[in-house]
């Protein structure tokens, strides 16, 4: 009876170790959103990392959670970290960043699970103001790993739509500074010469 039992273990071991072989070794999920505001306005929202505690859905997810920012906001090194029981313990540090087009951002997880990934949100003007995606992208560790990759689509997606949503409402709520008016130069009048 024990024998047998052993090799059904060994049977489902190995059966989870093969599947895992035909999974993919990486995933990447994406989302975009149109925001009716210039990378100019959108841009600071999405490379200060305090910004993201107002727009991300994230911290909505736990906000009793310890949430920590250090560094001058948009530049490389800055970061924002958490802890909580629910959203589990890691962190965003700002490893690139071109003004007004784009920021990577690393990802590194140290609970529930150790895991790294790259973060990007990219600006593209628009005539009718920007259009922002967000990319999540990482490897899935052999073999539990690539298992956990067939639920991130169904698990980051709302998460990122949510946390675009907040974005495109943060940004849209901002007023622009008014254009200064350019004033006519009046227009001389020649004299008749009737």
């Amino acid at each position: 009876m024990i024998k047998k039992l052993l090799y059904v273990l060994l049977g489902i071991v190995a059966l989870i170790l093969i599947v895992a072989l035909f999974l993919p070794a990486s995933y990447t999920v994406e989302r975009s959103v149109e925001i009716a505001k210039p990378p100019e306005v959108v841009y600071p929202l999405v490379a200060d990392y305090n910004k993201w505690l107002v727009w991300s859905a994230w911290p909505k997810m736990e906000p009793e959670a310890k949430q920590t920012v250090t560094g001058a906001p948009g530049t490389v090194g800055s970061s924002w970290s958490w802890e909580g029981k629910e959203i589990g313990v890691g962190s965003l540090t700002l490893a690139d960043a071109e003004e007004n087009r784009s920021i990577h951002s690393k990802v590194v997880f140290k609970s529930p699970m150790n895991s790294e990934a790259d973060d990007y949100v990219t600006l593209a003007p628009k005539p009718s103001g920007t259009s922002v995606t967000w990319r999540n992208t990482g490897n899935l560790p052999y073999p539990l790993g690539r298992f956990f990759g067939l639920g991130l689509e169904g698990m980051l997606g709302p998460q990122m739509e949510e946390g675009l949503a907040g974005l495109k409402s943060l940004a849209e709520s901002i007023e622009e500074p008014a254009s200064p008016a350019v004033e006519e130069a009046p227009t001389e009048t020649q004299p008749s010469t009737s």
